[in-house]
């Protein structure tokens, strides 16, 4: 009797191994989206035919992309050399790096389409290693000179639109420090993004005509955490206000971009983000999410539609006017057309 139970044990082990090996493939495929459907319409020009001369530049409604600089991280990304998180480290982090990807793409197309098609906040992540600059999510990305000169190459072809820049993280350098903050201005002069720049004495009284020379230039804000920023360069916690649901509900991430749209007399001289995404939560019912979801992009593109097609978006809208998503550019249910329709028409009310 002691072989035939020696064997169904054995066999339970290889039964068991064989699923966890089965499930640890399915869940690292590292395929990002199982669709990628983005509009035909062109949005390249849209301030330039809707904004008023003197419609303030904080109030103006938007199409922001968070981590915006994120499409090319794959499965053979390096991890960034600033990343803490143990679990994306070592044998772990190899284990499980096709789902790690998966939740750190953010956006699949590059500088230009994003700004093609209606996008004008960028939220920009950076690593500044061995003497060069990387965009990065968790993973690195790609080298951010190239994406500069299609910036500059977007300004140049379409004169009165403007962008912001929000420079959320730059690690590898320390904002406290003047050399620090001095090579990140170096590196905005050497690309030729500091020549775009406007210099700002006010904020909160600036103008689209102000900034655009009367729709005769394209123009950027040029936003980071450096202390030593100055009016080329502006300072973080002087000029805008993100705020972070850090969740992976839908229903808490609306009430709570509702909360906040409640505080925006506290921030009213400054660029107010409505921070519409989700993040994974490191708990069971976050895992189970996340793997049911498939990736970020896949929840963004449900997460998306279902905000701004919520009741009550509109007034949170007035309140947080820049709309910053992942994939922002979907269309999956029409949602570029639909978001871009509303923001032009309310900025033309």
């Amino acid at each position: 009797m002691a072989k035939p139970i020696k064997k169904r044990i054995y066999k339970f082990f290889i039964i068991v191994f064989v699923v966890i090996i089965t499930l640890v493939m399915l869940i690292n495929i590292p395929l990002i989206s199982f669709s990628k459907e983005t509009s035909e319409n062109d949005y390249s020009n849209w301030m330039s035919e809707t904004l008023s001369d003197d419609q303030l530049i904080i109030d103006v409604a938007m199409l922001g992309a968070h981590d915006a600089f994120s499409s090319e991280i794959n499965i053979f990304s390096e991890l960034d050399p600033y990343e803490t998180n143990g679990i994306m480290q070592g044998f772990t982090g190899l284990l499980i790096k096709g789902f790690i990807v998966k939740q750190a793409v953010t956006q699949l197309s590059d500088a230009t389409t994003l700004l093609n098609q209606g996008v004008r906040y960028l939220d920009i992540r950076l690593s500044f290693y061995e003497e060069s600059w990387y965009t990065k999510h968790n993973y690195i990305s790609e080298e951010f000179i190239p994406i500069t000169n299609q910036i500059t190459n977007f300004l140049d072809d379409n004169p009165g639109e403007f962008l912001v820049l929000d420079f959320q993280h730059i690690d590898g350098l320390d904002y406290e420090i003047l050399e620090d903050y001095d090579i990140f201005k170096t590196m905005l002069e050497d690309t030729g993004l500091l020549d775009y720049a406007y210099v700002v004495n006010d904020l909160g009284t600036l103008t689209y005509d102000q900034i655009t020379n009367n729709g005769t230039e394209s123009k950027i804000i040029i936003i980071s955490k450096f202390s030593d920023s100055n009016n080329e360069i502006q300072q973080y916690d002087n000029s805008i206000r993100s705020n972070w649901a850090d969740s992976d509900n839908f229903d808490y991430i609306f009430e709570f971009l509702q909360e906040e749209a409640e505080l925006e007399s506290q921030f009213a001289n400054q660029f107010r983000i409505m921070q519409a995404v989700t993040t994974m939560q490191m708990s069971g019912s976050g895992i189970l999410n996340a793997l049911t979801t498939w990736s970020l992009i896949e929840r963004a593109e449900d997460f998306n539609n279902y905000l701004i097609e919520e009741e009550g978006f509109l007034e949170i809208l007035e309140s947080l006017p820049i709309i910053m998503v992942d994939y922002s550019n979907t269309n999956e249910g029409g949602f570029n057309d639909n978001v871009m329709e509303i923001i032009m028409e309310f900025n033309n009310k």
